[in-house]
């Protein structure tokens, strides 16, 4: 069974059907059924830790056993990573694969560890699973929630009462529990992503039957469904699995997904599992095979100081419209997975030129592109969302009685000032990492500025920190464009700048609702000399054919199968488009669950 969406077009008719009540009425029913569920027959924590460490012993060249943080009781939360990469940590691309978040969803928690397992003792027998582990780098969290797996009985919560899968900082709403990352388990899952850069990532929960991707926190598709549908397809294959934007079913806010694709560009799903008691292996190796080669396709390489030649922490942005992507923060490396077609590729990092390179051709290969950014601060803005919440959450119904209009990505908030904005909506709240390299520092007058893109005369209060967990401590309140000198504040420098907008009596769903947020702007680093002027460098076509400055300090370890040629490198050396803001048009919101399941 497929669900219906409106409106895509002839290439996006992949998603078709109705959605029928049967399908909500069994999970309504399966529901008190999954809650109370026993782990019986699964492996205890004490029996997983055993697991990892025979895994990591067995494999010791291939593998990295390590606590990347602990439970509400104190219960370690252990990763696997695996990589056969001869290369550094971060230059090749990386997976996340996480099981237990849920805690009574235990066959969550055995799929995982199988297909640990199934890569390991593949490595030197299977040519493809050989691949998979010498040019990607996975990394495994099989329990996220330990407490709420090891009970008794075991729970979907962590001891706090918490669904750690509405815990994330990206579609939080006010209507959940506790605040954004308010729990030691999810902190621990963000705290290792930001160490890395994931181009794709699952997360396994049990049991209806999805491949289910972004977005769950609003009716408004992602800029890449088509990328999104593709990738899930080829997930469910031939199977009975239904590919879904996981709002098309079951609308949540706070969600790994959501959080994983919003703030870091991460490509992040998640499996429902067909059944909570049956590992359905004739499905999912064949699904893993697929989705992992995923991790081959689009564009790589290096962003780079043109001076020093140090890698830098940057953004990715491409045109046709795409979410932002993000290099490794300590290799400067990055992936950007992308259908085949013809692209413009730009990288920016804070207190950095822009560059964009373009046309850029991909056809089911990886061009590859080193990024020489030159040192410039007329160019330091906001460079990453670190948290984005709502002040209530949006469903189906809500949207059926009310209506919701706002389709402003929230991206859009990022880089120089554009035109492009991100709608806060009545009460919601954004928080910007302005990037490592260069914080708001005080000096005399305005230090940051905040811009609207409207100009409107939404209040909003402006709140600083320097560690992104705060504390957060206001440093101003306006409307429209608003100048803020740290001097009025106990601030010496600041990395994280919050917005939240004070208009609570307008209606959340109306249109228009809340401040417009065009950028974050750093003017602490400023001097008088600083200039815009870009001009656009064009080269690259692919693989077999790119033209430009060749370097081999950036190589892909793919041969070309055919004619064992290796991939061409172009080097992006000066010269830029206008900044590139990330805008797309307006899409149709999905149509009502209420109104279907009355239809």
């Amino acid at each position: 069974m497929n669900f219906f969406h409106p409106a895509r077009g002839a290439t996006h008719g992949i998603f078709a059907g109705v959605l029928r009540t049967a399908t909500i009425i069994a999970l309504c029913l399966a529901m008190p059924r999954m809650l109370l569920a026993a782990c019986d027959g699964f492996p205890s924590l004490e029996e997983i830790g055993q697991q990892l460490d025979v895994m990591s012993k067995t494999h010791p060249q291939l593998t990295r056993l390590e606590t990347i943080g602990e439970s509400v009781t104190g219960r370690p939360i252990p990763s696997l990573s695996i990589t056969g990469a001869m290369a550094p940590s971060g230059m090749v691309p990386e997976i996340r694969i996480i099981g237990g978040i849920h805690g009574n969803e235990c066959q969550s928690v055995a799929e995982v560890l199988h297909i640990m397992n199934w890569l390991l003792e593949g490595y030197e027998t299977d040519t493809e699973l050989g691949r998979f582990i010498d040019d990607i780098e996975f990394l495994f969290i099989p329990v996220v929630n330990p407490d709420g797996y090891a009970g008794p009985p075991p729970s979907r919560f962590n001891p706090n009462y918490i669904d750690l899968n509405r815990n994330f900082g990206f579609g939080w709403s006010e209507s959940s529990p506790g605040e954004p990352f308010s729990e030691p388990e999810s902190r621990a899952v963000r705290d290792i992503s930001q160490q890395h850069a994931f181009v794709l990532g699952l997360s396994y929960h049990t049991e209806a039957g999805y491949v289910n991707g972004p977005w769950n926190y609003t009716p408004f598709y992602p800029r890449d469904d088509a990328l999104i549908d593709a990738i899930g397809q080829d997930y469910a294959g031939e199977s009975e699995y239904d590919v879904v934007f996981g709002w098309d079913w079951y609308q949540i806010s706070g969600d790994v997904n959501d959080w994983s694709l919003g703030t870091l560009g991460t490509f992040d799903w998640t499996i429902e599992l067909t059944e909570s008691d049956d590992l359905v292996w004739d499905v999912h190796e064949p699904a893993l095979r697929s989705f992992f080669s995923w991790a081959f396709r689009g564009v790589q390489g290096k962003v780079v100081d043109a001076v020093t030649g140090l890698p830098l922490h940057g953004m990715i942005t491409v045109e046709p419209e795409g979410e932002p992507v993000f290099t490794h923060p300590t290799t400067g490396v990055f992936h950007r997975i992308l259908l085949d077609g013809t692209y413009e590729v730009t990288a920016w990092a804070p207190g950095y030129h822009p560059r964009t390179v373009e046309p850029v051709v991909v056809r089911g290969d990886q061009p590859v592109i080193e990024f020489q950014l030159t040192p410039d601060t007329a160019f330091a803005a906001g460079f990453q969302i670190n948290e984005m919440t709502l002040p209530r959450d949006i469903s189906n119904q809500y949207v059926a009685t009310n209506g919701y209009e706002n389709d402003s990505i929230v991206s859009d908030a990022l880089g120089m000032p554009d035109g492009y904005a991100y709608s806060l909506g009545a009460g919601g709240t954004v928080t910007i990492d302005m990037g490592t390299a260069i914080p708001i520092t005080d000096r005399p007058g305005d230090d940051l500025r905040i811009v609207s893109a409207t100009g409107s005369d939404e209040m909003v209060r402006i709140y600083a920190a320097t560690h992104q967990d705060g504390p957060f401590v206001e440093i101003g309140v306006g409307a429209g464009d608003i100048g803020l000198d740290l001097a009025q504040t106990s601030f010496d420098s600041v990395r994280y700048i919050r917005v939240v907008d004070e208009n609570r009596a307008v209606p959340f769903y109306a249109t228009g609702s809340g401040y417009d947020l065009d950028a974050i702007v750093n003017l602490s680093v400023r001097s008088p000399s600083d200039t815009a002027s870009m001009d656009t460098e064009k080269s690259v076509e692919g693989p077999d054919s790119a033209t430009g400055p060749m370097d081999t300090d950036v190589t892909d370890s793919h041969q070309d199968t055919d004619s064992g040629r290796a991939p061409k490198v172009a080097t992006a050396q000066s010269g830029a488009s206008d900044f590139p803001g990330c805008h797309t048009a307006p899409r149709r919101p999905s149509p009502s669950l209420l109104s279907l399941i009355l239809e």
